[in-house]
Parts: structure tokens; sequence; C-alpha cells
């Protein structure tokens, strides 16, 4: 019996995660939000089961003062059609800054909406909007992409952030 080098084996194995590590994602998103104090830019990120996802950045804002939100969510495939992509925008309270837990949607939110379209390579979609917090805490600001998910990638897009009003 002949055995491989270890070297061609832990070489092989690098190519192998890597593949699956650096795979094309369908999707860039930028999310920008703009405070009365600040702006912060989220980018893209993919949800899939039993991934982590990054530390998500804080932006502060203030009671009653404006909080301006640009979206852009562009396809980034090579080729093909993805249809029926939902992508939700929405602005909701969460118990603290930084939790994992994303909340529900049938209270405390402050905005949200939504289009569906099919996304061919490079094809783009944008969104602006501008909403006030009545209320102090911790809000999650978030892009994501539904539907986008297939049989080969099976996750979704997403970018987020965390706006503390005080």
């Amino acid at each position: 019996m002949r055995y491989l080098p270890a070297s061609w084996c832990v070489s092989l194995l690098g190519g192998i995660l890597a593949a699956n590590c650096c795979r094309a994602d369908h999707f860039a998103i930028d999310l920008e939000v703009k405070s009365s104090k600040e702006t912060k830019i989220a980018h893209a990120e993919v949800s899939r089961l039993a991934a982590k996802s990054k530390p998500r950045l804080v932006l502060a804002g203030e009671v009653g003062k404006p909080v301006r939100v640009h979206w852009t969510i562009a396809s980034t495939a090579k080729s093909g059609e993805i249809k029926n992509v939902t992508v939700h925008f929405f602005a909701v309270r969460q118990a603290q800054a930084g939790q994992l837990a994303i909340p529900k949607l049938d209270k405390d939110v402050t905005a949200e909406s939504a289009l569906i379209m099919d996304f061919q390579p490079k094809d783009m979609a944008k969104g602006e909007l501008e909403f006030q917090i009545d209320k102090p805490g911790a809000y999650l600001v978030r892009l994501e992409t539904i539907g986008a998910a297939n049989e080969t990638d099976n996750h979704e897009h997403f970018a987020a952030l965390d706006l503390v009003i005080k």
C-alpha cells in the first residue's frame, strides 16, 4: 500500500477548505446609517446555520433626532438569475446592543420596508429612508435577503448594526 506524503494531504485539505470558505457570495450589501452624531457603514455577511456573525458596529443617536439610512444591494453572481428575492429592511428595539437573537418583528419596530425583485448579474437596488426614534434604548438596524438561498448555496445575506439612542 502506498501512502501520500503528509505535505500533499495538508495541501489537498487546505485547498478543499479554501474553496468552501472563499466561495463567491451572490450579493454585496452596504448599509449606511447616519445619526445626529456620526455615520457607520455595515457590509454584507452571510447567515448560515451554526455560523457566528461578526460583532456589529455600534452607532450613537439621540431621542427625537433624524436617523437617515441609505442602502444598496447588488448581485455579484457571474451568471444566472436569482428570482423572487425579498430585500427586507427593518429597525427594531432589542434588549441590548450586540445581542445575538434577532428580535421578533411583532412590536417595537421603528421602521420597516421590503421589495421583491429578480436579480440578473450586476443588477442593483437602492433605498433611502429617514425616521426618528422617540424612546431611548438599543435598536437593531438590518437589511437582509429572504429567498436568495438555493440548493447549492444555502445561505442568506445581510448587513446590520446596532443603534443606541440616548
